[in-house]
């Protein structure tokens, strides 16, 4: 991340924190630098002491590596997008996943609480089926009971 950038986002984040938004200013921290939920709370934490950031977070991709991971959310080719980011950025596989799903987020939230909201259906079909088949299994397992009574 360049200098002028690098400023913005510590302006954008102080900001926030001024206003008493930290979600705001962990979340910008995040997008900016790809790193994960605790690492930015504490690099938000620092800022708010009055003190720098590790130097250690990850670097954010160039704009245009940024564009290519946004065209292949965009497509729906979310692993493909994961794959991109971590090349770009070089950081590790859950780092880039979280980077693509909050970019994922910004571009189409509808998608996401769709996606969500489905995966919830499912797994509520899937404990109803395993409470069906389980009943039916009693149920065999007291006639095979009775009858042999």
């Amino acid at each position: 991340m360049d200098t002028p950038s690098l400023q913005k986002l510590l302006d954008d984040i102080k900001a926030e924190i001024a206003a008493g938004n930290m979600i705001t200013a962990i979340k910008l921290y995040r997008d900016a630098t790809g790193t994960g939920l605790a690492e930015a709370k504490a690099a938000v934490e620092l800022i708010a002491a009055g003190k720098p950031p590790p130097s250690g977070a990850a670097p954010s991709p160039s704009a245009d590596a940024m564009q290519v991971v946004s065209a292949l959310v965009t497509a729906g080719k979310k692993i493909e997008a994961i794959r991109a980011y971590r090349k770009a950025a070089g950081v590790d596989l859950k780092d880039a996943k979280d980077a693509v799903d909050a970019l994922e987020a910004r571009i189409n939230p509808a998608a996401v609480m769709t996606r969500d909201a489905s995966m919830r259906r499912l797994r509520r079909l899937v404990v109803i089926g395993l409470l069906i088949a389980l009943g039916i299994l009693l149920l065999m397992f007291v006639l095979a009971e009775l009858s042999g009574a």
